[in-house]
C-alpha cells in the first residue's frame, strides 16, 4: 500500500499535493489525541449544562433510561441551536416532561407550546412521536446501541444516536456534526466539499478511527466541545488547542513559515514545481477527495481556516404571503380578540397556529391586490365576510402594516402584514373550532406560533403605538379653547379710551 505524502512534500509543492492516505491518522496520533483531549475536557469542560452528568457504570436499567432521555433531549434541542438558548428551554421541559411517560402522554399543542420560539418545530413533533413508540414498543427505555436508535426511533439520526449510545451506554461509536467536521477537517488538512457523500463516509470513519474503547462518551463531548470552544470557524485559538501538535493544517502553516524564513526551500532542494510530482520525480496518486489545486499558494493561503471548504449554498426561494392580522374589539373594557388557525399536521411548520395567510408564491404584489384576495380569501376559507354591507364595509378599518422577512434554511419568506379591526357593532361573527380559534393578545404571545409572525406581532404594537399618540394628537387639536384664553384677534382690537 503506498504510504501518505509526506508533509514537507504536500507543502514544498506549493499546491498542497497529496495522496488519498494523506488523511489518516496513524496509531500514535491517535493515542495521543485520545490522551490530550480527555485531559483538556477534564479540566476546561462547560459545567453548566444541565443535561452534561458524569459518566456512571454503576446505574441501574430505569436510571440508564432516565439518563438517555435527558440526552435524548438535550441533543435534539441542540441540533441549529446554541447552547445558551437550550438550557432555559431545556429546564422548562424537564419540569413539564421529567420522565418520557409524561411526553409520550402529553397533548401535542401543549409540546408545541413549550417549544414556542426555539425554531424547527419538527424536532418537538418527533420527540413526542419517538417518546409514545418508546413507551408503547419499548417498556419505555431507549434502545442502548446506535444502530437500534437509529432504527427505531422516529427523528434520531446517526449523530443523535452516536451520542446517546456513547454518553448514556459508554458504546465505542463515534458522533460528526458540524464541530466534529471542523476539528478533522483541520486536523487532517481535508479541502473537499463536505456535501458529497464519500467526504462524508471519511469523517465518520476518522471520527470513529479516534474513539476510545474507554470513556467513549467524554471524548465524543469532548470533540464537540472543542470545535465549539477553540476551533471555532473564525479566529480559532491554535496556540491553546490540546491537540496542536497532530494537527496537520497547523503544521502546513509553519512549515511553509519555516521554507520562506529559509529563502523557499523547494529552490534550495530542487523540488520539481510540477503538482503531479514530488522529490526525485516520483509520481504520486491524488487525493480521491481533495480537488487538485491549479495555482500556487501565498503564505496567508495556508491559514487553519481554509479548512473546512467553504461550499456554494444553494440560494433560499423567495416565497410571498399574505397575512391577516384580524382584531374583534369588543364591547366595553373586554379585551380584543384576535383570529388563529392551525397548519396541517405535515409541511413547513407543520401544526403550529397562525393568523389567516394567503400564500402568493413568488408574486410581487401591491396592497390593493393583497387586500383584494385576502377579503376573497376569508370569505372563502374562514366564512367572514367584510363586505357584507356598506355599513360593515364603512365600520371595517383596514391598515396595511409593512412587511417582515423570515429566513428558513431553504425559504425566504416575506410575510406582508394586514391589520383589520372589526368594531362589535358591525356584527361580524365565527365560533372557534378545533383549527380556528379567537384569542386574546396575552394568550397569543403565549401560543406555538412561528417566529416570523412573532415578528408580526411586534409590527402591530408598533403600529398601535402610532395610531395612538396621532389620536391623542388629533384630540388635543380639536379642544375648544379656555374661556380664559384670549383669542389671538383681540391683540388687535382697539382700546377704548
Amino acid at each position: 500500500m503506498r504510504e501518505p505524502t509526506s508533509i514537507e512534500d504536500c507543502v514544498s509543492s506549493r499546491r498542497l499535493v497529496h495522496n488519498t492516505r494523506y488523511h489518516q491518522f496513524k496509531q500514535t496520533e491517535i493515542d495521543q489525541i485520545q490522551v490530550a483531549l480527555l485531559d483538556w475536557f477534564d479540566k476546561e469542560q462547560r459545567t453548566n449544562m444541565p443535561w452534561r452528568k458524569p459518566a456512571r457504570s454503576d446505574l441501574d436499567k430505569e436510571a440508564l433510561g432516565q439518563r438517555a432521555y435527558e440526552v435524548w433531549v438535550s441533543e435534539i434541542m441542540l441540533q441549529q441551536t446554541q447552547v445558551a438558548t437550550v438550557i432555559e428551554y431545556y429546564n422548562r421541559w424537564m419540569d413539564r416532561f421529567p420522565t418520557i411517560y409524561d411526553l409520550a402522554a402529553a397533548d401535542i399543542e401543549e409540546v408545541n407550546t413549550l417549544w414556542a420560539g426555539l425554531g424547527y418545530y419538527s424536532r418537538a413533533a418527533r420527540l413526542k412521536a419517538g417518546a409514545k413508540k418508546v413507551v408503547e414498543e419499548f417498556d419505555g427505555l431507549l434502545p442502548n446501541n446506535a444502530k437500534d436508535l437509529e432504527k427505531h426511533i422516529p427523528g434520531v439520526g446517526p449523530y443523535t444516536a452516536g451520542a446517546i449510545a456513547s454518553i448514556v451506554f459508554g458504546q465505542q461509536t463515534a458522533l460528526v456534526d458540524g464541530n466534529v467536521i471542523r476539528v478533522l477537517a483541520r486536523l487532517r488538512a481535508i479541502g473537499a466539499d463536505m456535501k458529497k457523500a464519500n467526504v462524508v463516509a471519511l469523517f465518520w470513519q476518522l471520527a470513529t478511527t479516534l474513539v476510545p474503547v474507554e470513556r467513549s462518551g467524554d471524548f465524543n463531548q469532548a470533540l464537540m466541545e472543542l470545535g465549539a470552544r477553540v476551533c471555532t470557524p473564525q479566529n480559532p485559538n491554535c496556540d491553546g488547542c490540546p491537540v496542536q501538535s497532530q494537527c496537520l493544517s497547523r503544521a502546513h502553516l509553519n512549515l511553509h513559515g519555516k521554507f520562506l524564513a529559509d529563502g523557499g526551500f523547494w529552490d534550495q532542494k530542487g523540488m520539481s514545481t510540477d503538482s503531479s510530482q514530488l522529490e526525485h520525480g516520483v509520481d504520486i496518486l491524488e487525493c480521491e477527495f481533495c480537488p487538485a489545486m491549479t495555482n500556487e499558494l501565498d503564505h496567508d493561503d495556508y491559514a487553519v481556516t481554509r479548512y473546512p471548504v467553504k461550499v456554494d449554498k444553494k440560494p433560499p426561494r423567495d416565497e410571498e404571503c399574505a397575512v391577516c392580522i384580524l382584531e374583534k374589539l369588543q364591547e366595553g373594557d373586554e379585551e380584543s380578540l384576535y383570529l388563529i388557525s392551525r397548519r396541517p399536521d405535515k409541511g413547513l411548520l407543520a401544526g403550529l397556529w397562525e393568523f389567516p395567510s394567503l400564500e402568493l408564491g413568488d408574486n410581487r404584489t401591491t396592497y390593493a391586490q393583497r387586500s383584494k384576495r385576502t377579503t376573497t380569501f376569508l370569505k372563502e376559507q374562514y366564512n367572514l365576510d367584510l363586505t357584507t354591507t356598506a355599513t360593515v364595509k364603512a365600520e371595517v378599518k383596514r391598515q396595511d402594516l409593512d412587511n417582515v422577512v423570515h429566513l428558513f434554511s431553504h425559504i425566504r419568506k416575506v410575510y406582508h402584514i394586514e391589520w383589520v379591526r372589526i368594531p362589535a357593532a358591525a356584527g361580524i361573527e365565527m365560533a372557534s373550532t378545533g383549527q380556528k380559534k379567537w384569542i386574546t393578545m396575552d394568550e397569543l404571545k403565549k401560543a406555538p406560533i412561528p417566529t416570523g409572525l412573532k415578528k408580526a406581532i411586534k409590527l402591530l404594537e408598533k403600529a398601535r403605538i402610532g395610531s395612538t399618540k396621532a389620536s391623542s394628537t388629533s384630540a388635543k387639536r380639536k379642544q375648544p379653547p379656555s374661556s380664559n384664553t384670549k383669542d389671538i384677534a383681540s391683540f388687535f382690537q382697539k382700546k377704548r379710551s
